[in-house]
């Protein structure tokens, strides 16, 4: 039976860090498609195992470290087979960019080989989470690589600042209330968070959302669909239904029972208690 497994960082890394999590499927284990929506976590993935296939539009992962950015939609899936082992660290929107100095637009709605952009230096931290099975010292061993990258990392960007503030309140902040927070023009602010995240803020605060309600669900399957419409701002629960079917490529309940271990526990509940 596939095994899931996930922790939250430690308190220095949380502005950076959501969630990290670890999968394993076994040998006697099926194959399996699961869907993958659209997030706004920069997620760094180790595959310890056997190569999952990753598809997204005409591209398939092909290295053993890849990073993947916030998505407003994802063309593809991913094909779990029998004996693969992935480690996945979540990073908050702007996370991954603010510790590596990349920009968020660069990977925005893309995949990448992560050691293109840091070889040496991912390829050592893939061999060391290699060479222990204990998903507990596997966090540590990524801790003490990521801490000192937060020595590094300059003033935060205002637009990164904003993102993060946007994304902590699931979405539901007004534009021009962001902007004004800025102390900038509503269209300056909007090419600027454009530009610097790949994305409109009104796409982001969409997809932060639609985030929002479907980690409520993971967290809560008696909790009705009905209720998550109206904690998290839908009109109903129709626009949810169209939020879902646009970002998910699904209606809520068939995207819940695809979605496999897409959504670590770690990380919803993450979502819940910021």
């Amino acid at each position: 039976m596939p095994t899931l497994e996930s922790a939250l960082p430690c308190a220095e890394l949380r502005p950076y860090v959501r969630a990290y999590a670890q999968r394993r499927i076994a040998r006697t284990d099926g194959c399996s498609i699961a869907a993958v929506p659209a997030q706004l976590e920069q997620v760094l993935n180790f595959e310890l195992g056997v190569m999952p296939g990753v598809r997204h539009h005409h591209m398939q992962v092909s290295s053993p470290v890849w990073i993947g950015g916030a998505q407003t939609s994802f063309p593809g899936f991913m094909e779990l087979y029998p004996h693969v082992e992935s480690f996945a660290i979540f990073f908050y929107p702007a996370g991954w960019s603010q510790l590596f100095a990349i920009p968020v637009r660069e990977i925005t709605n893309r995949l990448y080989d992560a050691p293109s952009i840091d070889g040496p230096r991912m390829r050592a931290l893939w061999n060391r989470l290699g060479e222990t099975p204990v998903f507990r010292r596997r966090v540590e061993i990524v801790e003490d690589f990521l801490m000192p990258y937060t020595r590094l990392v300059m003033a935060r960007d205002r637009i990164a600042m904003a993102a993060t503030y946007l994304f902590r309140q699931h979405g539901a902040v007004r534009i021009p209330k962001l902007a004004r927070i800025d102390s900038i023009g509503l269209r300056q602010f909007e090419r600027r968070f454009q530009h610097e995240t790949g994305m409109s803020p009104k796409t982001f605060a969409r997809v932060a959302r639609f985030q929002a309600a479907l980690d409520a669900k993971l967290s809560a399957p008696g909790r009705s669909w009905l209720d998550i419409a109206h904690t998290f701002g839908y009109h109903d629960q129709m626009h949810m239904i169209h939020d879902f079917e646009r970002l998910g490529q699904n209606t809520p309940s068939h995207l819940l029972a695809t979605i496999g271990d897409v959504r670590p526990p770690a990380l919803t509940s993450a979502s819940l208690n910021r």
